[in-house]
């Protein structure tokens, strides 16, 4: 014998020990897909999962809900600290100036002179 016969045959004893081990492996694989309690264990691992996902994301919806509800809160404090702002700039504008206050007399009095309304010289 050569050594070339002894190496073939280690390889076809590996060979062989792969090809059982392989059909073994299938005979149990077809087992578990017909066994009855396999498959109802399999099941409730789906129901399990797809609860599981079912409340995270029902929690990601609320949370981002929450996150909205109060992300229009902000805007609406913003825009009515906004409105409230310029309500107190107009007020100064309006309040600027009293009546009565030497400037509105002085224009007042410079109108007397003919002048009509929008300050031009009436012509007759």
């Amino acid at each position: 014998m050569s050594s070339s016969d002894a190496s073939d045959r280690a390889l076809s004893r590996k060979e062989l020990a792969r090809r059982l081990h392989r059909q073994a492996y299938q005979k149990a694989k077809e087992r578990r897909a017909r066994d009855p309690k396999h498959i109802a264990m399999k099941e409730a691992a789906r129901q399990r999962r797809r609860e599981v996902y079912q409340k995270a994301k029902e929690r990601r919806k609320a949370a981002l809900a929450a996150q909205s509800v109060e992300q229009k809160a902000r805007e609406r404090e913003k825009r009515a600290e906004e409105r409230a702002a310029a309500d107190r700039e107009l007020m100064k504008m309006l309040r600027g100036k009293p009546k009565g206050s030497e400037e509105e007399s002085a224009a007042e009095r410079s109108d007397v002179g003919g002048r009509g309304p929008g300050g031009s010289i009436a012509h007759s």
